[in-house]
């Protein structure tokens, strides 16, 4: 018989083939200093599986579940050898001890969690993402737009593609959040510490497109990868200040270029890792992106549980959003699309 439990001590060795944002080694970093939620099933009084969310609360003070910090996707942890039909009772086990006075909004691996989510009550929500598969590689040069050719050739022109180390990535990614007056949504002490223990496990490189004549980093990138597929995980761009020159048009495009051969080269799938749902120009300028370098449509699954209070006020949501940004919004912590 399957039981839950919060005691996370003898948790079994996961189960292999897993994305990369739900590796042991990721999601051991990810928790740490952040307040989260873990539920486990046990079988003959030993753990056997867990989920766990990070809890967070609003700029109305309401308590939320997301996926751990800086993980795009999440879902149950589980034993190599389990069967397909004890996953399956126990995932549900798992979501059913998910705690009710918490909005949940998770990013699930798979379609099977999705579905077994939608069936315990959760509603689905619609959210695009982009791949490169490893068969379109050979021609994809040929699938860019018109556009993306132009830029990458500016940009091989006028750039040069080299790499940093982990904290020069995040000194890098914090300078440009600071002079678009925005924090990031978790810790980058986290994020820093997840890229240089990927580089230590060969599942992670850094990306820089630097000016060929005043050496200033115009984009950089950082990417994580597992057995099947290369994520497009960080990315920054330069924002122009006085006595600067403009960021070159094409300079993340040559980067991603760059990552894309990389994952050629590695035999893997190329994923845009989630262009958003949300109709803002940001997101727009992700589709436009990532259609312009190739990129095949597909969807993240993703599914929320609101509180009954955060249901009630989700008609006014908009114009709460609104009144946060221009108040207190702009000195808190700004939640980014995974």
């Amino acid at each position: 018989m399957l039981f839950v439990s919060h005691d996370v001590s003898g948790i079994p060795s996961q189960e292999t083939n897993v994305p990369v944002y739900m590796q042991d080694w990721l999601t051991d970093i990810a928790t740490r200093g952040a307040e989260t939620r873990r539920v486990i099933v046990t079988e003959n009084g030993k753990p056997l599986g867990s989920l766990t969310v990070w809890l967070q609360r609003n700029g109305l003070g309401m308590k939320q579940g997301y996926n751990l910090p800086w993980a795009r996707v999440c879902g149950p942890h589980f034993p190599k050898e389990i069967s397909e039909e004890k996953r399956t009772d126990a995932t549900r086990q798992l979501v059913r001890q998910l705690p009710r006075n918490v909005s949940l909004f998770l990013k699930l691996a798979n379609e099977s969690d999705f579905m077994l989510f939608l069936e315990e009550g959760f509603k689905p929500v619609l959210e695009n993402n982009y791949f490169i598969p490893l068969a379109g590689l050979p021609t994809l040069h040929a699938a860019l737009s018109k556009m993306s050719k132009r830029h990458l050739k500016q940009a091989q022109r006028d750039l040069i593609v080299t790499t940093t180390t982990p904290d020069g990535f995040i000194e890098i990614y914090e300078a440009d959040l600071a002079r678009r007056r925005r924090k990031p949504y978790a810790p980058l002490a986290i994020a820093r510490d997840i890229l240089a223990e990927g580089q230590r496990q060969g599942q992670a490189r850094i990306f820089i497109a630097k000016r060929r004549d005043s050496g200033e980093i115009d984009a950089a990138i950082a990417c994580l990868w597992d057995h099947a597929r290369y994520y497009y995980w960080m990315t920054t761009r330069r924002l122009q200040v006085d006595g600067e020159a403009k960021p070159h048009q094409g300079a993340v495009k040559l980067v991603l270029w760059t990552a894309i051969q990389d994952a050629a080269a590695r035999g893997l799938t190329f994923d845009f890792d989630g262009a958003g749902f949300d109709p803002t120009p940001s997101e727009f300028g992700k589709v436009r992106l990532y259609d312009g370098m190739g990129g095949q449509r597909s969807v993240r699954y993703t599914v929320t549980r609101e509180t009954k209070v955060e249901q009630a006020l989700g008609r006014f949501r908009p114009s709460i959003k609104r009144a946060i940004r221009s108040t207190v919004g702009k000195l808190m912590p700004l939640q980014m699309n995974q």
